[in-house]
Protein backbone atom coordinates (compact mmCIF):
# COMPACT_ATOMS: atom_id res chain seq x y z
CA UNK A 1 0.00 0.00 0.00
CA UNK A 2 1.52 3.36 -1.28
CA UNK A 3 -1.05 5.90 -1.03
CA UNK A 4 -1.91 6.79 2.43
CA UNK A 5 -4.35 9.44 4.37
CA UNK A 6 -3.85 10.43 7.69
CA UNK A 7 -6.77 12.27 9.17
CA UNK A 8 -5.96 14.23 12.24
CA UNK A 9 -9.30 16.07 13.78
CA UNK A 10 -9.55 18.17 16.83
CA UNK A 11 -6.15 18.21 17.26
CA UNK A 12 -5.01 20.87 19.44
CA UNK A 13 -3.64 21.89 22.91
CA UNK A 14 0.39 21.64 23.00
CA UNK A 15 -0.27 19.95 19.71
CA UNK A 16 1.16 16.61 20.97
CA UNK A 17 -0.77 14.88 18.25
CA UNK A 18 0.35 17.06 15.82
CA UNK A 19 3.51 16.36 16.71
CA UNK A 20 3.28 11.81 16.16
CA UNK A 21 1.50 12.78 13.12
CA UNK A 22 4.04 14.68 11.60
CA UNK A 23 7.12 11.88 12.47
CA UNK A 24 4.73 9.28 11.63
CA UNK A 25 4.04 10.91 7.82
CA UNK A 26 8.34 11.97 7.50
CA UNK A 27 8.98 8.58 8.15
CA UNK A 28 6.26 6.90 5.81
CA UNK A 29 7.83 9.11 3.00
CA UNK A 30 11.13 7.86 3.73
CA UNK A 31 9.36 4.13 3.23
CA UNK A 32 8.07 5.60 -0.58
CA UNK A 33 4.98 6.00 0.58
CA UNK A 34 2.39 8.54 -0.69
CA UNK A 35 1.31 10.43 2.17
CA UNK A 36 -1.35 13.03 2.77
CA UNK A 37 -2.85 14.96 5.84
CA UNK A 38 -6.02 15.92 6.17
CA UNK A 39 -7.07 17.88 9.30
CA UNK A 40 -8.66 21.09 10.35
CA UNK A 41 -5.04 22.43 12.15
CA UNK A 42 -2.49 24.11 10.14
CA UNK A 43 -0.20 21.30 10.10
CA UNK A 44 2.40 23.21 7.60
CA UNK A 45 2.39 26.25 9.89
CA UNK A 46 2.58 24.25 13.32
CA UNK A 47 5.22 22.11 12.44
CA UNK A 48 8.02 20.70 9.75
CA UNK A 49 6.72 18.94 7.22
CA UNK A 50 8.64 17.41 4.28
CA UNK A 51 6.95 19.64 1.39
CA UNK A 52 6.83 16.34 -0.46
CA UNK A 53 3.58 15.20 1.55
CA UNK A 54 0.27 16.86 0.91
CA UNK A 55 -0.95 18.77 3.36
CA UNK A 56 -5.11 20.02 3.03
CA UNK A 57 -6.93 21.57 5.68
CA UNK A 58 -10.27 21.31 6.91
CA UNK A 59 -12.93 23.60 8.63
CA UNK A 60 -12.26 24.06 11.86
CA UNK A 61 -13.85 21.64 14.23
CA UNK A 62 -15.86 22.38 17.40
CA UNK A 63 -13.60 21.13 20.33
CA UNK A 64 -15.22 18.05 21.46
CA UNK A 65 -15.35 18.19 25.31
CA UNK A 66 -16.64 14.30 25.68
CA UNK A 67 -15.85 11.28 24.02
CA UNK A 68 -16.04 7.37 24.51
CA UNK A 69 -12.52 6.70 23.04
CA UNK A 70 -12.36 9.21 20.60
CA UNK A 71 -15.22 8.58 18.83
CA UNK A 72 -17.14 11.63 17.49
CA UNK A 73 -19.76 12.81 14.78
CA UNK A 74 -18.03 14.80 12.48
CA UNK A 75 -19.84 17.52 9.75
CA UNK A 76 -17.19 17.09 7.28
CA UNK A 77 -17.23 13.66 6.93
CA UNK A 78 -18.77 13.09 3.84
CA UNK A 79 -16.02 15.77 2.27
CA UNK A 80 -13.22 13.49 4.04
CA UNK A 81 -14.83 10.70 2.36
CA UNK A 82 -15.02 12.16 -1.07
CA UNK A 83 -11.38 13.31 -0.85
CA UNK A 84 -10.26 9.86 -0.25
CA UNK A 85 -12.47 8.66 -3.17
CA UNK A 86 -10.92 10.75 -5.55
CA UNK A 87 -6.96 10.46 -4.91
CA UNK A 88 -7.28 6.64 -4.65
CA UNK A 89 -6.31 6.41 -0.73
CA UNK A 90 -5.32 2.67 0.09
CA UNK A 91 -4.83 3.26 3.82
CA UNK A 92 -6.64 5.49 6.25
CA UNK A 93 -5.05 6.84 9.13
CA UNK A 94 -7.11 8.11 11.78
CA UNK A 95 -5.73 9.70 15.36
CA UNK A 96 -7.57 9.72 17.87
CA UNK A 97 -10.51 11.06 16.49
CA UNK A 98 -12.80 9.60 14.57
CA UNK A 99 -16.42 9.27 12.96
CA UNK A 100 -17.06 5.39 13.11
CA UNK A 101 -19.93 6.02 10.30
CA UNK A 102 -16.84 7.18 8.38
CA UNK A 103 -14.74 4.21 8.94
CA UNK A 104 -17.31 1.95 8.01
CA UNK A 105 -18.02 3.45 4.73
CA UNK A 106 -14.14 3.14 4.01
CA UNK A 107 -13.97 -0.58 5.08
CA UNK A 108 -17.12 -1.01 2.82
CA UNK A 109 -15.02 0.40 -0.02
CA UNK A 110 -12.30 -1.98 0.43
CA UNK A 111 -9.73 0.49 2.04
CA UNK A 112 -8.01 -0.32 5.06
CA UNK A 113 -8.45 1.76 8.75
CA UNK A 114 -6.02 1.85 11.15
CA UNK A 115 -6.45 3.91 14.53
CA UNK A 116 -4.08 5.40 16.15
CA UNK A 117 -4.93 5.76 19.69
CA UNK A 118 -3.11 6.92 22.98
CA UNK A 119 -4.79 6.27 26.44
CA UNK A 120 -6.98 9.76 27.49
CA UNK A 121 -8.76 7.73 29.74
CA UNK A 122 -8.43 4.83 31.96
CA UNK A 123 -12.07 3.45 30.46
CA UNK A 124 -11.99 4.28 26.68
CA UNK A 125 -10.15 0.99 26.00
CA UNK A 126 -12.33 -0.90 27.58
CA UNK A 127 -15.23 1.13 26.06
CA UNK A 128 -13.99 0.80 22.68
CA UNK A 129 -13.76 -3.11 22.82
CA UNK A 130 -17.59 -3.34 24.62
CA UNK A 131 -19.48 -1.13 22.16
CA UNK A 132 -17.46 -3.00 18.95
CA UNK A 133 -15.43 0.52 18.03
CA UNK A 134 -12.19 -1.71 17.83
CA UNK A 135 -13.62 -4.61 15.72
CA UNK A 136 -14.72 -2.07 12.97
CA UNK A 137 -11.15 -0.90 12.10
CA UNK A 138 -8.72 -3.32 10.46
CA UNK A 139 -6.45 -2.73 13.09
CA UNK A 140 -6.06 -0.30 16.48
CA UNK A 141 -2.44 -0.10 17.47
CA UNK A 142 -2.36 1.63 20.76
CA UNK A 143 0.41 3.89 22.82
CA UNK A 144 1.50 2.25 25.68
CA UNK A 145 1.25 3.99 29.20
CA UNK A 146 2.18 2.93 32.90
CA UNK A 147 -1.37 3.21 33.87
CA UNK A 148 -2.57 0.36 31.71
CA UNK A 149 -3.82 -2.67 34.03
CA UNK A 150 -5.51 -4.85 31.39
CA UNK A 151 -4.41 -7.15 28.55
CA UNK A 152 -4.08 -6.55 24.95
CA UNK A 153 -7.09 -6.36 23.27
CA UNK A 154 -8.43 -8.26 20.19
CA UNK A 155 -7.36 -6.29 17.08
CA UNK A 156 -5.52 -4.17 18.94
CA UNK A 157 -1.52 -3.74 18.90
CA UNK A 158 -0.12 -1.89 22.11
CA UNK A 159 3.08 -0.28 20.78
CA UNK A 160 6.49 2.46 21.92
CA UNK A 161 5.95 5.56 20.93
CA UNK A 162 8.86 7.21 21.90
CA UNK A 163 11.45 6.88 19.59
CA UNK A 164 9.11 8.04 16.56
CA UNK A 165 9.02 11.53 18.54
CA UNK A 166 12.62 12.02 19.57
CA UNK A 167 14.38 14.18 17.33
CA UNK A 168 18.35 14.82 19.26
CA UNK A 169 19.30 18.45 19.19
CA UNK A 170 22.14 20.89 19.90
CA UNK A 171 21.31 22.98 22.85
CA UNK A 172 20.38 26.22 22.26
CA UNK A 173 20.80 29.05 25.07
CA UNK A 174 19.84 27.51 27.90
CA UNK A 175 16.46 28.28 30.05
CA UNK A 176 16.10 27.46 33.59
CA UNK A 177 12.76 27.04 33.23
CA UNK A 178 10.08 26.26 30.72
CA UNK A 179 6.07 26.29 31.43
CA UNK A 180 4.72 24.56 28.32
CA UNK A 181 0.37 25.24 28.61
CA UNK A 182 -1.15 22.25 27.17
CA UNK A 183 -4.90 22.97 25.38
CA UNK A 184 -4.44 27.22 25.98
CA UNK A 185 -7.47 29.00 26.05
CA UNK A 186 -9.25 26.46 28.36
CA UNK A 187 -10.32 27.63 31.60
CA UNK A 188 -7.82 24.36 32.83
CA UNK A 189 -5.07 25.98 30.97
CA UNK A 190 -6.01 29.75 32.10
CA UNK A 191 -6.08 28.45 36.05
CA UNK A 192 -2.89 26.95 35.00
CA UNK A 193 -1.54 29.71 34.07
CA UNK A 194 -2.48 31.93 36.58
CA UNK A 195 -1.01 29.69 39.06
CA UNK A 196 2.31 29.62 37.79
CA UNK A 197 2.61 33.26 36.59
CA UNK A 198 1.92 33.78 40.70
CA UNK A 199 4.21 31.26 41.68
CA UNK A 200 7.01 32.36 39.70
CA UNK A 201 7.06 36.05 40.27
CA UNK A 202 7.63 35.22 43.88
CA UNK A 203 10.80 32.67 42.87
CA UNK A 204 11.74 35.27 40.29
CA UNK A 205 11.70 38.03 42.85
CA UNK A 206 14.45 36.37 45.26
CA UNK A 207 16.39 34.81 41.85
CA UNK A 208 16.93 37.97 40.03
CA UNK A 209 19.11 35.92 37.12
CA UNK A 210 16.48 33.34 35.92
CA UNK A 211 15.49 32.73 32.63
CA UNK A 212 11.96 31.27 31.98
CA UNK A 213 10.12 30.91 28.94
CA UNK A 214 6.52 30.51 28.52
CA UNK A 215 4.80 28.73 25.94
CA UNK A 216 1.31 30.25 26.15
CA UNK A 217 -0.55 28.19 22.85
CA UNK A 218 -3.76 29.90 22.59
CA UNK A 219 -3.93 31.61 25.96
CA UNK A 220 -4.60 35.35 25.97
CA UNK A 221 -3.90 35.97 29.99
CA UNK A 222 -1.49 39.18 30.36
CA UNK A 223 2.12 37.44 31.50
CA UNK A 224 4.37 40.30 31.77
CA UNK A 225 7.48 40.42 33.41
CA UNK A 226 11.40 41.20 32.84
CA UNK A 227 12.89 37.34 33.04
CA UNK A 228 9.77 35.46 31.18
CA UNK A 229 9.71 34.98 27.48
CA UNK A 230 6.34 34.44 26.23
CA UNK A 231 5.89 32.36 23.06
CA UNK A 232 2.66 31.18 21.03
CA UNK A 233 4.14 28.14 20.00
CA UNK A 234 7.49 27.11 17.91
CA UNK A 235 8.49 24.17 15.69
CA UNK A 236 12.07 24.22 17.60
CA UNK A 237 9.94 22.67 20.65
CA UNK A 238 12.63 19.95 21.08
CA UNK A 239 15.61 22.06 21.10
CA UNK A 240 13.70 24.08 23.94
CA UNK A 241 12.89 21.56 26.00
CA UNK A 242 16.55 19.87 25.64
CA UNK A 243 17.98 23.78 26.55
CA UNK A 244 16.09 23.84 29.95
CA UNK A 245 16.41 22.48 33.08
CA UNK A 246 13.19 22.46 34.97
CA UNK A 247 9.45 22.04 33.09
CA UNK A 248 6.55 22.84 34.22
CA UNK A 249 3.59 21.61 32.38
CA UNK A 250 -0.12 19.88 32.61
CA UNK A 251 0.12 16.22 32.17
CA UNK A 252 -0.72 15.91 28.52
CA UNK A 253 0.26 12.32 27.60
CA UNK A 254 2.58 13.83 24.61
CA UNK A 255 4.38 15.92 26.88
CA UNK A 256 4.97 12.80 29.08
CA UNK A 257 6.78 11.50 26.35
CA UNK A 258 9.30 14.27 25.92
CA UNK A 259 9.78 14.42 29.77
CA UNK A 260 11.05 10.77 29.59
CA UNK A 261 12.74 11.19 26.27
CA UNK A 262 14.78 14.12 27.07
CA UNK A 263 14.95 13.63 30.71
CA UNK A 264 13.83 16.21 32.80
CA UNK A 265 12.90 17.55 36.24
CA UNK A 266 8.84 18.16 36.03
CA UNK A 267 6.22 19.71 37.73
CA UNK A 268 3.17 18.43 36.26
CA UNK A 269 0.13 20.40 37.09
CA UNK A 270 -2.74 17.81 35.68
CA UNK A 271 -5.76 20.03 33.83
CA UNK A 272 -9.09 19.59 34.99
CA UNK A 273 -10.55 17.51 31.51
CA UNK A 274 -13.70 15.58 31.54
CA UNK A 275 -11.92 13.74 27.96
CA UNK A 276 -7.85 12.95 29.55
CA UNK A 277 -7.28 11.71 32.82
CA UNK A 278 -4.14 13.77 33.50
CA UNK A 279 -4.61 13.22 37.42
CA UNK A 280 -4.09 9.77 37.01
CA UNK A 281 -0.76 10.15 34.81
CA UNK A 282 0.83 12.55 36.82
CA UNK A 283 0.43 10.76 39.80
CA UNK A 284 1.98 7.70 38.45
CA UNK A 285 5.04 10.03 37.32
CA UNK A 286 5.72 10.88 40.34
CA UNK A 287 5.71 7.78 41.89
CA UNK A 288 7.90 6.82 39.22
CA UNK A 289 9.93 9.74 40.79
CA UNK A 290 10.62 11.69 37.66
CA UNK A 291 7.83 14.69 38.37
CA UNK A 292 5.93 16.46 41.21
CA UNK A 293 2.10 17.08 41.10
CA UNK A 294 0.55 20.48 41.77
CA UNK A 295 -3.40 20.80 41.92
CA UNK A 296 -4.52 23.69 40.69
CA UNK A 297 -7.25 23.91 43.77
CA UNK A 298 -3.81 24.21 45.56
CA UNK A 299 -2.09 27.86 46.77
CA UNK A 300 0.57 28.90 44.70
CA UNK A 301 2.60 29.09 47.64
CA UNK A 302 2.96 25.31 47.15
CA UNK A 303 4.10 25.72 43.41
CA UNK A 304 6.73 28.62 44.30
CA UNK A 305 8.20 26.18 47.00
CA UNK A 306 8.54 23.33 44.41
CA UNK A 307 9.85 25.30 41.78
CA UNK A 308 12.75 26.46 44.69
CA UNK A 309 13.16 22.74 45.35
CA UNK A 310 13.60 21.76 41.85
CA UNK A 311 16.74 24.61 41.27
CA UNK A 312 18.26 23.39 44.50
CA UNK A 313 18.55 19.81 43.53
CA UNK A 314 21.47 19.81 41.17
CA UNK A 315 21.54 15.76 40.23
CA UNK A 316 19.15 13.77 38.12
CA UNK A 317 18.32 9.70 38.58
CA UNK A 318 19.33 8.88 35.08
CA UNK A 319 18.52 5.46 36.76
CA UNK A 320 14.43 6.16 36.95
CA UNK A 321 14.23 7.30 33.59
CA UNK A 322 15.60 3.97 31.99
CA UNK A 323 13.71 2.25 34.27
CA UNK A 324 10.97 3.71 32.79
CA UNK A 325 12.08 3.14 29.21
CA UNK A 326 12.53 -0.08 29.44
CA UNK A 327 8.91 -0.40 30.41
CA UNK A 328 7.98 1.30 26.73
CA UNK A 329 11.13 -0.83 25.32
CA UNK A 330 9.10 -4.22 25.74
CA UNK A 331 6.16 -2.94 23.14
CA UNK A 332 7.19 -2.58 19.33
CA UNK A 333 8.49 0.57 17.98
CA UNK A 334 5.02 2.58 16.93
CA UNK A 335 7.04 3.30 13.11
CA UNK A 336 7.37 -0.17 12.22
CA UNK A 337 4.01 -1.45 13.38
CA UNK A 338 2.19 0.87 10.72
CA UNK A 339 5.02 0.18 8.25
CA UNK A 340 4.21 -4.09 8.58
CA UNK A 341 0.37 -2.87 8.39
CA UNK A 342 0.80 -1.42 4.88
CA UNK A 343 2.44 -4.17 3.26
Amino acid sequence: MKRVLIISLNSGGTMGHGKIITSLANFLLQEKKQVTILSDMPFSKNFDVDNKIKVRNLRKISHINYTIGGMCKCNQKEQIYRFAIKNNIECVIFSTFFDLDLVKRFKDDKIKTILLSYPIRDTYRLALKQNGAYATFDRVITFYEHSFQDKTMLNEKLVNPLKIVRKEIASAVKTDILVTCGGGGRPSSRLFLKKTFSALKRVLSKNKNLKVIIIRCGSKLNISHKNIKTIIWTKDFGSIISSSNIIISEAGYFTMLDLINYKKKAILIPGERIIDNQEIRALKLEELGIGNVFFPFEKALKLSNLINEKLQDKNLNYKLFNLILDKFNKYPDLSNVVLEELQ
